[in-house]
Parts: C-alpha cells; sequence; structure tokens
C-alpha cells in the first residue's frame, strides 16, 4: 500500500469523524513514508487534537512546524494554530498565545480565513490568561475558597477518567465522549463561578472576580481599546493598530475588502464607555 493511500484513507476517515482510526492511518504513513512530509503531521496533529490528545497533538505541531522551516510560514500557518489549540488545555497560556498570535498574522499577511477564528481562539486564550491570575489572586486572599476549588478540579478529573474508561471500555463513542466531556466541564464553570459569588464581600471589592468585557477588546492586537473607529462593515478597532493594518495591506482584516484611513469613523459611544470602564476598573490596563 502506497503512502498516498494511507494518508487518502486517514483524510477520508476524518471526514467521517472516525478521529482513531484516522489517527492511525496517519501514523502508518509517517512510519512507511512520510517522516519529513509536515502536511501529515499536520493532519495527525489536527486529529489528535479531536482526540483530546493534547501532548501527542502538540508534537505533531510542532514536528510540522520544523519540517515547514521558516521559508514556509505561510503554509506553516495552520500548524502554529494546531500549536496554540494542544498548549492551552496544558495550562501553557503564554506560549499558547505566541503562537496564535503568529497564525493570526500570518492569516492577515496572507488574507487566509481562518483569521476571525483564530482570532476568537486568541481572545479564549487571552481570558484564560486573565482568569489565571485572577485565580491565584482569589485563592491568595480565601485559603478556603482555595480548598473548596481544589476539591471541585479534582472532582471534574475524576468524573472525566471515568468517561473516558468507558470510552476505552467501548461504551460510548467519539462523540459522546465528547458530548459527556463539554457538559462536566460546563457544569464544573458554572459551580466555580457560584463559589465565587458565595466567597465574594460587599465590603471588600477585592474579593469580587474582575472580569474585561469582550466588547472593549482590539481585535487586531486583543488589548483593551481606548480609541476605537469602525468600520464600513460595522466593526470596531483601535484606531492604531487599523491604521497600521491598512497601511500595510490596504484592506479590512475580516472582509479583506479595500479600506482607506478616511472611511473609518470614530466610535464616540465606544470610547465613552471604555474610558468609563477604565476610568473604574484602572486594573484593566494591564489585561
Amino acid at each position: 500500500m502506497t503512502n498516498l493511500s494511507f494518508r487518502e484513507q486517514g483524510n477520508e476517515r476524518f471526514k467521517a469523524g472516525e478521529y482513531k482510526e484516522a489517527e492511525e492511518l496517519y501514523s502508518a504513513a509517517i512510519a512507511e513514508h512520510s517522516r519529513s512530509d509536515p502536511k501529515v503531521f499536520a493532519n495527525r496533529a489536527l486529529t489528535r487534537l479531536k482526540l483530546q490528545d493534547w501532548q501527542g497533538a502538540e508534537s505533531d505541531a510542532r514536528k510540522a512546524i520544523e519540517l515547514y522551516g521558516p521559508k514556509h510560514e505561510a503554509q506553516a500557518m495552520k500548524s502554529h494554530y494546531y500549536l496554540a489549540q494542544a498548549l492551552l488545555p496544558q495550562r501553557h497560556v503564554g506560549e499558547a498565545l505566541t503562537e496564535a498570535k503568529h497564525a493570526y498574522a500570518t492569516c492577515l499577511e496572507t488574507k487566509d480565513s481562518s483569521a476571525e477564528l483564530i482570532g476568537q481562539f486568541i481572545l479564549k486564550a487571552k481570558q484564560a490568561q486573565w482568569q489565571a491570575k485572577e485565580t491565584a489572586r482569589l485563592r491568595e486572599l480565601n485559603s478556603t475558597l482555595a480548598l473548596v476549588e481544589d476539591l471541585l478540579n479534582q472532582q471534574l478529573e475524576r468524573d472525566k477518567q471515568e468517561v473516558q474508561a468507558r470510552f476505552e471500555n467501548q461504551e460510548i463513542g467519539e462523540t459522546g465522549r465528547q458530548e459527556e466531556i463539554d457538559e462536566l466541564e460546563k457544569e464544573a464553570e458554572a459551580r466555580r463561578a457560584n463559589i465565587r459569588k458565595a466567597f465574594e464581600n460587599s465590603a471588600s471589592p477585592e474579593t469580587v472576580e474582575r472580569v474585561v468585557p469582550d466588547w472593549m477588546i482590539d481585535p487586531i492586537t486583543f488589548e483593551v481599546m481606548h480609541d476605537p473607529v469602525v468600520t464600513p462593515t460595522g466593526v470596531s478597532y483601535e484606531r492604531t493598530s487599523l491604521h497600521r493594518h491598512i497601511k500595510a495591506h490596504g484592506c479590512d482584516p475580516l472582509t479583506r475588502q479595500p479600506l482607506k484611513y478616511d472611511m473609518l469613523i470614530p466610535n464616540v459611544a465606544l470610547k465613552n464607555a471604555c474610558s468609563e470602564f477604565l476610568d473604574k476598573n484602572g486594573w484593566a490596563v494591564d489585561w
């Protein structure tokens, strides 16, 4: 059986949602002939992301990036994004952000349609980074909260391990496993929010969890805006970051339609809202 047929079969199994079978076929392709083919490693990285094999996906994505080399950044864009997705669940948030921003910058430069999807991931990673800081701050303020959250996390891991065991015993399929894990994580997050609410003290503002609203975030730099402008499509950006983008590319970051400076309109209402929020929440500048 040729290398191409292994890879083609892997692609078919992936499209059918049969990720474990796809992973095995990609592995066969790599073992046979494709140790130097970055595309097969990238395909297996994506498959392992579907299987939530974060370390395996990380290893494959790094290998794909290495094989693509610095001269083929456009082709390596997805591998950088896969690496970011593998790093975030392992709580390597800083590196995940670096990789995702690299992929995002490549998308903007090449006008790739994945820019919006990667932008959403970067915002998620930024939120995770901030939440990690908030978790550390709140747990330092209250040791009882830290204990309760530790117990919650331990229960979540036990529940996820039980789901994984049922999957390995073929009691549930891949779709069922993913749905159950997603539901467990959603329930745990809701419990965590309720626990933190219960530990809040109205007389002590520092006990309240701090959150930066999504509407304040610039879609290019993912930093807090202070001088937003709006494009003809109705999307607001920080003025300086959008000016840099127009100067470099001459187009709208999302639609990739031609865009000029004189087409931008100051978003006064958003600017006032951002200013008011920052006046009351000075910590947000470090987001």
